[in-house]
Order: C-alpha cells, then sequence, then structure tokens
C-alpha cells in the first residue's frame, strides 16, 4: 500500500515538473515574440493562497503602453489574456490608486506596480552601466 501511495507522488512530482517546465518554455517564446513589437516591461505578484498574476507590458520609446497582458492562475495552465486597462497611459502613470478605481484585485495591482518598479530598476540599471563604460 505504501508502495502505491509513493509510486504516485513521484509520478505526480515528475508531472508537475514536466509541466512546469513546459509553462517557463511556452513563457520565455511568448516574451521574445512581444520584444519584437517593442520593450516589455514585466510584472508579478506571488500567490500563496490566492492566485498568481503575472502582468506584460509591451511600451513604445516613451514608455506609453501599447498593449497589456495578463495571465492568472494557481496551476501551470493558466494562459495569458488581453489585458488593456492601462493602454495609452505612460508606465510612470501607474498607481495603486489608478487600479484601485479601475476596480483591480490586490494581486494585480501588486503586479502593475511591479512592473513599473522593475522596469525603473532595469533603467536605472541601465543608466549606472552606460555612466560605468562611457
Amino acid at each position: 500500500m505504501l508502495g502505491y501511495f509513493v509510486a504516485a507522488a513521484v509520478t505526480v512530482w515528475i508531472a508537475q515538473t514536466i509541466l512546469g517546465f513546459r509553462q517557463f518554455k511556452k513563457f520565455n517564446n511568448h516574451i521574445r515574440e512581444l520584444r519584437q513589437e517593442g520593450r516589455v516591461a514585466i510584472g508579478r505578484a506571488r500567490g500563496h493562497f490566492s492566485a498568481g498574476v503575472l502582468i506584460l507590458f509591451i511600451i513604445d520609446a516613451d514608455c506609453r503602453i501599447q498593449r497589456g497582458e495578463i495571465m492568472e492562475g494557481r496551476t501551470v495552465f493558466a494562459g495569458f489574456k488581453a489585458f488593456d486597462n492601462f493602454n495609452g497611459l505612460t508606465l510612470f502613470e501607474l498607481s495603486e490608486d489608478l487600479c484601485k478605481s479601475m476596480k483591480l484585485s490586490r494581486q494585480q495591482t501588486l503586479a502593475v506596480i511591479s512592473a513599473q518598479q522593475e522596469y525603473e530598476s532595469y533603467k536605472l540599471m541601465k543608466a549606472e552601466e552606460n555612466l560605468a563604460t562611457g
């Protein structure tokens, strides 16, 4: 009996690993496709007891959001769908108050703010690299 339980647990673990790897590979391919359209700001909010959220914003040279995509879910079967709430705004206009006025969930708000902060960190890092090399 214990042997069946161990075999089932190992099978589930292997399936989870394979499906997680496939989701990661699919995500990387999707990001690669989006980067052909412009720069991509990525925001995430991990879900421990709630669904995790991943938000992608395609931005132009002025950091104006051209379009957005969102992935929410608890499983490896979650996929991206359109998230056009912020199209036309600049990344720097995003705020918690704006998200609340749009009635976004807490996880969605955290992901939006994360995208903004991650992009600002990236820009700062690139500016420091340019100062060091130039």
